[in-house]
């Protein structure tokens, strides 16, 4: 196998990952088997095929460097084809994250459906596939980074479009649903107008199943942006000859793309109306704030403290054009209100006679809302949902054992970020700030743990996490 063949393919790699990261948040897929709710259906997606493509062609590149390694006498680590964290670190997470797939395979055994669980499983794999490209292969971690900004983009300005029109349409090609404010079921801000007509308002969902996700992944994504920005200046040379221009046009060029990104980004995650998003934002920001101040990084401050003046200022427009949504969702006594709040607590106060009779193995993982009515029978379909809580919903579905591994696997890149020698000059106060961020969402909602898409984000996340925290 001759290296410029090599490299070709570690080209391919690369530009798959960002085209992956670019096209993540659609949901095209086929529907192998529907179930009466979507935790309970079966389906194939487009990003899964192009991942386990991409998976394949890995495999291909270090078997192949593996077999030549003794005649041509270097490695592919040598020539630009993997990128790998000292051995010791990749030894710890590989052994943590070994450790929670053989509890899941555990819970398969004690799962009602068998079947459901080994389905979940699967994702469990591709996720940790997907965490292996990020964190091993080679590639521009900013292309990687503004591939992934630019695709939550398109779903923002969707979201954007959907709130302003109180309007969605269906594409299977996309993977769009319809929603209706008027039906039942869909995710609105329930209020009283002026006129003292009741009124129901679209979330924004964007392409995603629910407006909580739309919130969720756009407050990662305004963090993950302000982590580039404060990365500024960004050398010209990470980007193709022909994209090359004047060093002092090209960063002028970035920033009006990250201004205009935050805008919308922050315009639509406004529009989710999602009380966890916006915490989840609110927190992260502050958290990297605090750190920049904690370690007189004066640049680090002036950019933060730049993009939540800019954040906040829209957060303060939209709230005077809209306050009485805004004021039903923080404090309001209105009916969809008070049964959204209500739910959530009955949904943590259900989970615990599940988990004390199951703390050791879980019910199976992807079982939870197959179980929740040998709990409570007889209540509507819509009843039995996901807790929302990422940690008791993994106790619950993988047991005590399970919960451990998969809190050490988020906990791990916090250590190595912090122990780093070059912590201060490596701006990594952007990183910290993203996994505070998806521990308050974790916590306040079920997606990233549930739903395939969450699946996916979360150990792309995870990966860019513990990539840089490799050192």
């Amino acid at each position: 196998m001759t290296i410029e063949f090599m490299k070709y393919l570690t080209k391919t790699i690369e530009y798959g990952l960002y085209l992956l990261a670019f096209l993540l948040p659609l949901g095209t897929r086929w529907i192998i088997k529907a179930g009466p709710t979507e935790y309970l259906t079966y389906s194939l997606y487009g990003t899964d095929i192009l991942l386990i493509l991409l998976l394949m062609l890995f495999i291909f590149v270090i078997a192949s460097d593996r077999r030549e390694r003794s005649n041509l006498g270097f490695v592919a680590i040598d020539r630009g084809l993997l990128r790998r964290c000292a051995p010791r670190n990749d030894r710890v997470v590989w052994l943590l994250i070994v450790g929670l797939g053989l509890v899941l395979l555990v819970s398969i055994f004690f799962a009602i459906d068998k079947g459901l669980a080994l389905y979940k499983f699967g994702w469990l794999v591709l996720g940790a596939g997907l965490f292996w490209l990020v964190s091993q292969a080679a590639y521009s971690r900013v292309k990687l980074v503004g591939s992934l900004l630019v695709g939550l983009g398109f779903q923002a300005g969707l979201g954007i479009w959907q709130f302003l029109a109180q309007a969605t349409f269906a594409n299977k090609w996309l993977g769009l649903a319809l929603h209706r404010a008027s039906d039942l079921g869909t995710s609105v801000v329930e209020t009283v107008g002026a006129d003292g007509v009741g009124e129901r308002w679209l979330r924004a969902y964007g392409g995603l199943d629910h407006p909580n996700i739309l919130g969720g992944m756009l407050a990662i994504g305004i963090l993950l942006l302000i982590g580039q920005y404060i990365k500024f200046p960004i050398s010209n040379n990470q980007f193709p000859n022909k994209f090359q221009i004047s060093n002092f046009k090209f960063q002028n060029y970035l920033k009006v793309i990250f201004w205009f990104l935050l805008v919308i980004f922050s315009t639509a995650l406004f529009f989710s109306f999602s009380r966890a998003a916006w915490l989840a934002l609110a927190v992260g920001l502050a958290a990297g704030l605090l750190a920049a101040i904690i370690k007189k990084d004066l640049r680090a401050q002036r950019n933060l403290l730049e993009t939540i003046l800019v954040s906040g200022l829209i957060f303060f427009i939209l709230f005077f054009q809209f306050p009485n949504l805004v004021m039903t969702r923080l404090y309001s006594g209105e009916r969809l209100e008070i049964k959204s709040k209500s739910e959530r607590l009955e949904s943590i106060k259900n989970s615990w006679p599940i988990i004390k009779n199951n703390w050791a193995s879980g019910v199976g993982v992807g079982n939870y809302t197959l179980a929740l009515p040998l709990q409570r029978p007889g209540e509507q379909p819509y009843f039995y949902q996901p807790v929302h809580n990422v940690f008791v919903l993994a106790f619950s579905e993988i047991g005590i054992f399970g919960l451990l591994f998969f809190i050490l696997i988020i906990i791990f890149p916090f250590v190595r970020l912090l122990r780093r020698r070059e912590y201060a000059a490596s701006r990594n106060d952007s990183k910290l700030a993203i996994l505070v961020a998806l521990i308050v969402v974790m916590s306040l909602d079920h997606w990233l743990w549930s739903l395939h898409f969450g699946m996916l984000f979360f150990w792309l996340a995870l990966g860019l996490a513990h990539r840089d925290s490799c050192g």
